[in-house]
């Protein structure tokens, strides 16, 4: 487990962990069951971070910090593919049309448009939602969202089918057992019911069927799901979760 928490940390973070991993594509299938438990540690960090700022500034104002030291950490990793999934999809292109516009390092209007409007309903939502929260809970919340991100990722492991070179990178996602899916997707069901109750719950069942119909999307345009989409999605489980819990709050 030790070695797969290293590997996730040099794969999706911008820690430098000089410490090499022999066979890092077989330890990636073979560890997919670590990635939500991977997700939470970087979570507590962030969290404990922003907890932090809360003492030096107002609570809107430390949640922006927040999503600003989560870039800083990732390096935007899953920010790039939301980007260019929207440049992408939004084009009304061929599937080939749209597999070269994702892999163009160019950023596009749609996809500029696609991280405006991420952080605005991600920051809106989290002053939405504060009012209904103490501070330990929003500390909470930071640690549930950025873990959610590897949450959103692995469910679309699952019999995964990748259109293009198999060789490459996407090599890493291909023939993953769903047993280690299922695992990562329990402890991250377990700790946002922990944190949230029924609400955390209905908040993750949420990511489920949205993914459910994400992935018929995206398989149904491109005949299978590459690797931006993948982490479009990474990004996306956060924003939904965060959305389902606000209005329930909200209404209850």
């Amino acid at each position: 487990m030790g070695k797969a928490l290293i590997l996730f940390a040099q794969f999706f973070t911008k820690l430098n962990i000089p410490i090499p991993i022999d066979d890092a594509t077989n330890k990636f299938k073979t560890s997919i069951q670590y990635i939500t438990l991977f997700g939470f540690l970087v979570g507590c960090v962030e969290g404990l971070i922003f907890w932090g700022f809360t003492a030096l500034f107002p609570l809107w104002f430390a949640w922006i910090l927040y999503w600003i030291t989560d870039g800083l950490l990732t390096g935007g990793f899953h920010l790039d593919a939301l980007a260019d999934t929207a440049d992408g999809f939004f084009s009304s292109r061929t599937a080939d049309k749209i597999f070269a516009i994702m892999k163009d390092s160019r950023l596009g209007t749609m996809g500029s448009l696609a991280l405006l409007y991420y952080y605005a309903l991600v920051i809106g939502l989290g002053i939405v939602i504060s009012p209904f929260l103490d501070i330990l809970h929003m500390v909470l919340l930071t640690i549930c969202l950025t873990m959610l991100t590897k949450t959103g990722v692995s469910l679309l492991f699952y019999k995964m089918v990748y259109p293009g070179n198999k060789h490459g990178l996407s090599n890493i996602w291909l023939g993953i057992q769903p047993w280690r899916i299922a695992v990562a997707q329990l402890f991250s069901l377990v700790v946002v019911t922990i944190c949230f109750s029924w609400q955390g719950l209905v908040g993750y069942l949420m990511i489920l069927f949205v993914a459910y119909f994400y992935r018929r999307k995206v398989t149904k345009v491109l005949g299978g799901t590459p690797g931006d989409t993948l982490g479009a999605f990474a990004t996306l489980a956060p924003l939904i979760f965060l959305l389902t819990l606000t209005i329930l709050m909200r209404v209850s």
